[in-house]
């Protein structure tokens, strides 16, 4: 083994163990939601389509919470500074403080989501169905908050397992719940697609009082000076925060919405295009989960690496994290590829959709969306490694150009104008994904080029 792969590979092995926990914890909460789309699913083929037009929507909405991934890559930015730990505490302190400012609105916003469907003219029947779902999802959002905040910290700190250990603890429970409230069992009452925030909300605000409890009593955190001191809020850092932090939100929402405006644009086609994108876009979900560990455990060795000015270590990460990728995803093209229909008839409950036209959609989405998960890896994956260097703004412009300039145009194109059905609409949509990992390519190459050169 020569000196390059000797490298290639300690950088491999340093990223998977910090992208492992990371993974592994939104793989499980994305496991959670997996499995309570398939107690929906058990409720009938118009569930499922209210379900997917529900969940793409609040999924959207929510991201704003990303904006608190800046607290992440601020403290470790400064850890690798060897900065003092009472400047880290403040981060913590005034990343509270912009939770509870932008708490409201958002919870405000979820609430009227039929209304949002309403407006984009979704079946009237499937709409009623999401009502109560969207009430409930606004009460998820304080704690879901003020325990993103928190968990930032930790992963800044480079402390990624304690995201493990919570989301291996709530895991038993979020399911239980979950089948308990959506079907009404074990004497609770009967919700329905509601049952999936009603349970995540009683969880997350139980999550949220134990760590706001363990910040103030661990030994261990009382030197960082989060909750001590004055605890009056600095708006120069939460503008800081703020500014580094909205583009990834943005970022991820102009996206997540892009796809949600696909969804709309399938549903014209019909319910069981709809409910085949749904089943398609769950197991997909999955393997982004895994994508996105990796791409934030790029961010943040990559902002540790920015902080002690090792600029070419960045590089390295980049490369380890596409490898990692490609090994994954040559493991999803053989389940997706040769084994769509055990995947389907698992989530339809066996047949319960008497629908062949449900099962050949799915099939060929299946296909489709093994492209579309590999550009999407890789432009994750760099800009992870953009935002550890505290370039957030250029990887939202080139994605929101992508997805809104680029997938949705060719989309509509190709899935109406040009007669592609369903099929067409999926197909065009990778476009944008492919758009974007080239722009990201060439965007972190001359980043860094800069940076070595000392010009920026």
């Amino acid at each position: 083994m020569n000196h390059l792969q000797q490298t290639m590979f300690k950088r491999t092995c340093e990223l998977s163990v910090f992208a492992l926990p990371l993974t592994a914890s939104m793989f499980i909460q994305m496991f959670t939601g997996f499995f309570s789309m398939l107690m929906v699913a058990r409720l009938g083929e118009n569930a499922l389509a209210a379900g997917a037009l529900a969940v793409s929507t609040y999924t959207t909405i929510s991201l704003v919470v990303l904006i608190f991934y800046a607290i992440g890559i601020l403290i470790s930015h400064k850890r690798g500074q060897e900065k003092e730990l009472t400047e880290m505490g403040g981060i913590v302190r005034n990343g509270l403080w912009l939770a509870l400012l932008l708490m409201l609105p958002v919870g405000a916003l979820l609430w009227y989501g039929d209304s949002i469907l309403a407006l984009f003219r979704q079946d009237a029947n499937l709409i009623r169905l999401t009502r109560s779902y969207f009430h409930y999802a606004a009460f998820v959002m304080p704690p879901t908050f003020i325990c993103m905040v928190i968990m930032q910290f930790f992963i800044g700190m480079g402390w990624p397992k304690i995201s493990l250990y919570i989301s291996v603890f709530l895991f038993p429970f979020m399911l239980l719940l979950s089948y308990a409230l959506i079907l009404g069992k074990f004497g609770l009452p009967m919700l329905g697609l509601a049952g999936i925030t009603a349970a995540l909300g009683i969880l997350q605000s139980i999550v949220c009082v134990c760590l706001l409890g363990y910040l103030l009593i661990a030994k261990n955190i009382k030197k960082y000076a989060i909750f001590t001191g004055s605890l009056k809020p600095d708006f120069s850092l939460i503008k800081h925060i703020f500014l580094l932090g909205y583009p990834i939100g943005v970022q991820f929402g102009a996206e997540l919405s892009a796809m949600t405006i696909a969804t709309y644009l399938m549903g014209h086609f019909g319910v069981t295009a709809l409910a085949a994108s749904q089943i398609v876009s769950q197991y997909s979900m999955l393997v982004v989960m895994i994508i996105l560990g990796l791409s934030q455990s790029v961010t943040m060795l990559s902002s540790a690496a920015y902080g002690k000015k090792e600029i070419h270590l960045i590089q390295q990460y980049v490369w380890a994290a596409i490898y990692i990728l490609s090994i994954i995803l040559s493991v999803v093209v053989v389940i997706f590829i040769f084994f769509p229909k055990p995947l389907i008839l698992f989530f339809s409950g066996h047949g319960s959709f008497d629908n062949n036209q449900l099962i050949h959609l799915s099939v060929i989405f299946f296909a489709i969306s093994v492209v579309v998960l590999y550009a999407d890896g890789i432009r994750h994956i760099i800009s992870g490694g953009l935002r550890g260097l505290h370039d957030s703004k250029g990887p939202m412009r080139i994605s929101i150009i992508a997805m809104w300039l680029v997938s949705l145009p060719v989309s509509y194109l190709v899935g109406f104008v040009c007669h592609g059905g369903p099929i067409g609409l999926r197909m065009g949509f990778l476009s944008g994904f492919i758009f974007a990992a080239i722009f990201l390519s060439l965007r972190i190459y001359k980043k860094l080029h800069l940076i070595k050169q000392n010009k920026i």
